[in-house]
C-alpha cells in the first residue's frame, strides 16, 4: 500500500461509511435502552430483568439501578459522540487537501473535553451503581487518559497544520 494522500483519502472515505453504520447501530442500542428504561420505570418485569442483565445492577436497589442505567446510557451516548466525531474527521480528510485542518483540530479538542466531562459523570454513576471506589477510579482515570491523548493528538495536528502552511508557502515562493 502506498503511503500517499490519495490512499489516505480512500481509506477515510470507506472508514466514514463504517462510522456511519456504527453511529446508526449505537443510536438504535441507545434508543432501545431508553425504551427499556421507561418500561422498567413503569413496572414492566421483562424490561427490568433485561436491564438487570445488561447493567449488572439489582432493580430492588432503586438508586443503584438508576445510577447503573444512567452510566450505561452515558457510555452509549459517548460512543455515539465518538463515532460521529471520527466520521466527521474521516470525511474532512477525504474532502480536504490535508488532514491538518483547523476544523479537525477543533473536533479533536471538543472530543477530548467530552471525554473529560464524561469521565466524571460515568465515574459518579458507577460509584452509585456499584459502590466500588476502585472501579469508579479506574473508569475515571481511563477516560481522562483517553481525553488527554486525544488532546495531545489535536496539538500535534495543529502543529502539522502550521508545518503544512509553511511548506505550501515555501513551495509557492519557489515558483
Amino acid at each position: 500500500m502506498k503511503g500517499n494522500l490519495a490512499t489516505l483519502k480512500k481509506i477515510c472515505r470507506y472508514a466514514s461509511f463504517v462510522m456511519t453504520a456504527g453511529a446508526a447501530i449505537l443510536s438504535v442500542m441507545l434508543a432501545a435502552f431508553l425504551v427499556l428504561g421507561v418500561g422498567s420505570a413503569l413496572g414492566m418485569e421483562s424490561a427490568s430483568g433485561f436491564l438487570e442483565a445488561w447493567t449488572g445492577a439489582d432493580s430492588s436497589d432503586s438508586v443503584g439501578f438508576a445510577a447503573a442505567f444512567a452510566e450505561m446510557a452515558l457510555i452509549l451516548a459517548l460512543g455515539i459522540v465518538t463515532v460521529v466525531a471520527v466520521r466527521g474527521f474521516m470525511l474532512s480528510i477525504y474532502r480536504e487537501h490535508s488532514p491538518f485542518t483547523e476544523r479537525n483540530v477543533d473536533v479533536m479538542r471538543l472530543l477530548s473535553k467530552t471525554y473529560l466531562v464524561a469521565s466524571l459523570l460515568i465515574s459518579i454513576a458507577d460509584w452509585f451503581a456499584r459502590g466500588s471506589v476502585a472501579v469508579a477510579t479506574f473508569l475515571f482515570f481511563g477516560s481522562v487518559l483517553v481525553g488527554v491523548v486525544i488532546y495531545c493528538l489535536a496539538l500535534a495536528f495543529r502543529y502539522g497544520g502550521v508545518l503544512q502552511k509553511e511548506s505550501d508557502e515555501t513551495l509557492r515562493g519557489r515558483r
